[in-house]
């Protein structure tokens, strides 16, 4: 029996494991876990959890482990969790941010990644290899253009519309009961005493108020796609190449519509570029990336792990 690759995505939500055969590329494990331990842990913790999953869903005698992960939005982040893991696995490592994972997924290594899920954010590469990344800065003050920042633009906006006497019915019902709950007022005190990735469970039910003729659910889908493009053009903006734009992530694999929108907002502002939406899980792109690791064909990016036992 041959030696195994593994891919992992971690998410803010969810955390997706695929591992293949090195010789053969047979799926072994494909499986996804809810993320826990995560956002907030230091990075010998985060390596921790990963070789743990690794050890619990795929076994020994792997041959390369590759990385998407969510938060680790510089290289110098990356950097610090590939050396956490180098310094206790076997076998050779690499760590980019989740949203490159998109582009290897793809087909096209050098395209220019947009994750819309649980959050959102945009990554590239210069022609002189220096990988940007825009967005990403979590609920509170920024993924606009993914799941969290949806639900709580949706739910400020039906509020305010309350407030002034336009009150948006349409919005206000599909929140609530998505929410379980009687009042608008109730799903922003809800919201408050739930963790921010639980916000992602009411994301389709702005997506169905639009459909429904929500104008305020409308005007909130339409401000992400826009966030969205506006990502794209920062990285470009920073030097970012690539003819190429992939999409993806759980929300925007899952509403065509908003897909088709942030489509047609690149086709103005990056004109040369061909924009796609990924049509497979963003693991994929990890155990491409890992079995690229393991071949020996980006010498220059793999961190040298030490054979040092690992403790339990």
């Amino acid at each position: 029996m041959t030696a195994t690759v593994v891919g992992i995505d971690v998410g803010g939500s969810k955390t997706a494991v695929r591992a293949a055969d090195a010789a053969s590329g047979t799926l072994s494990t494909d499986i996804t876990v809810p993320t826990q331990s995560w956002r907030g842990e230091s990075f010998p913790t985060k390596a921790r959890v990963l070789l743990d999953l690794v050890d619990r869903h795929v076994g020994s005698d792997i041959a390369a482990l590759a990385v998407g992960a969510h938060g680790c939005d510089t290289q110098d982040q990356c950097d610090a969790l590939q050396r956490a893991l180098a310094e206790t696995a076997s076998f050779p490592v690499r760590v980019v941010n989740d949203a490159h994972l998109l582009s290897y997924a793809a087909g096209h290594p050098e395209a220019i990644g947009v994750i819309s899920g649980t959050g959102s954010i945009a990554v590239g590469t210069t022609p002189e290899g220096r990988r940007i990344s825009v967005g990403g800065w979590g609920w509170l003050v920024g993924d606009d253009g993914g799941a969290t920042g949806l639900v709580r633009e949706a739910v400020r906006a039906a509020l305010i519309a309350s407030d002034s006497g336009h009150r948006d019915h349409v919005l206000e019902s599909s929140l609530t009961a998505a929410a379980g709950v009687r009042r608008i007022g109730e799903v922003s005190m809800q919201l408050m005493l739930e963790r921010p990735e639980q916000w992602a469970l009411l994301a389709p039910a702005v997506f169905a108020a639009t459909a429904a003729g929500s104008p305020v659910a409308k005007w909130v889908i339409n401000a992400a796609a826009r966030s969205l493009c506006d990502l794209v053009d920062s990285v470009v903006e920073q030097g970012a190449v690539g003819d190429t734009i992939v999409l993806g992530g759980s929300v925007i694999a899952s509403q065509a519509d908003y897909a088709s929108t942030v489509r047609s907002l690149l086709a103005v502002s990056q004109p040369n570029a061909t924009t796609v939406v990924l049509n497979q899980p963003p693991v994929a792109g990890a155990l491409v990336l890992a079995t690229t690791l393991h071949v020996g064909a980006d010498d220059r990016k793999v961190a040298s792990a030490k054979p040092i036992s690992r403790q339990a």
